[in-house]
């Protein structure tokens, strides 16, 4: 008679717990249990925010009713990106009335889009803000989707406004000459690039540079231009870039002014 093997019993023993398992119904609940998300109470999702609330109640109601009086009187208009991690009152550590604000899906402008002309309109005009910032940043969604290919067609209505949101970018990633975007064109093969591609950087900045020359092309912004000679406030046009792992602002160095007026200088470090 043969002996039995102890790696033939250990064996046989493995299997007839999986099968008893299998057969109670223990193993599919431990699987479902594995893949099965956590359950999360929505209510709770208001906690932080409530909590912040409160505390920024307490922090200095003096100013907040002064603001309240007095009106708002922002030095800046800021254009920028609905990235969650690019709120400009945070990474600016600045305090309310500080900013005018239009953020969108990649810090777009276009003359067609009522809404952020109305916004840079009264900005300049009724709310004088001497600074207008369009501000990008590394790792933007908005900015990656444009380098991968599109969805297949038909789109869904959803799918399309985001693609025609993004078609400007496209084309300054199609038209571009700069050498790290010449490079991710021969090499991208329609997929979204890594956060550390120099072509992917290079692309967030050459959108934010196209912004600013949008804005400053637009013609009320020319009109407004002309008649700075005289008493109505002057506005500069400033292109930065937001560093999300550090937290860094650089510039562009691509500031617009009204002509003959110089540029003023800039406290944040170019990007070069």
């Amino acid at each position: 008679m043969l002996k039995s093997s102890p790696i033939l019993f250990l064996f046989a023993l493995i299997v007839t717990s999986y099968a008893a398992a299998i057969g109670s119904g223990e193993w599919e609940d431990l699987d479902a249990r594995e893949r099965a998300p956590e359950a999360v109470d929505p209510s709770k999702d208001f906690e932080d925010i409530y909590q912040g609330n409160e505390d920024f109640q307490q922090q200095n109601p003096e100013y907040l009713m002064n603001l309240a009086t007095n009106g708002q009187k922002p030095p800046f208009l800021y254009l920028g990106c609905a990235d969650s991690r690019v709120s400009e009152g945070t990474v600016f550590d600045a305090a309310p009335g500080t900013f005018f604000t239009q953020r969108n899906i990649a810090n777009q402008y276009s003359q067609s889009d009522n809404n952020v002309r109305s916004i840079l309109s009264y900005g300049i005009e009724h709310l004088h803000v001497r600074h207008v910032v369009v501000m990008g940043h590394y790792g933007c969604g908005g900015v990656a989707a444009s380098v991968a290919n599109p969805p297949a067609l038909p789109w869904e209505t959803s799918t399309a406004a985001l693609q025609d949101w993004i078609a400007p970018i496209r084309k300054v990633y199609a038209d571009s000459e700069r050498q790290e975007i010449v490079e991710m064109r021969q090499n991208n093969k329609g997929e979204e690039p890594k956060l550390h591609d120099p072509g992917f950087r290079a692309l967030v900045e050459e959108n934010v540079k196209s912004g600013v020359q949008r804005i400053a092309s637009d013609t009320m912004i020319q009109e407004w231009f002309k008649n700075t000679s005289g008493k109505a406030p002057k506005f500069w046009i400033h292109g930065w870039v937001y560093d999300i792992e550090n937290g860094e602002i650089k510039d562009l160095e691509v500031s617009v002014g009204p002509p003959g007026e110089p540029i003023p200088d800039s406290p944040f470090p170019n990007a070069r």
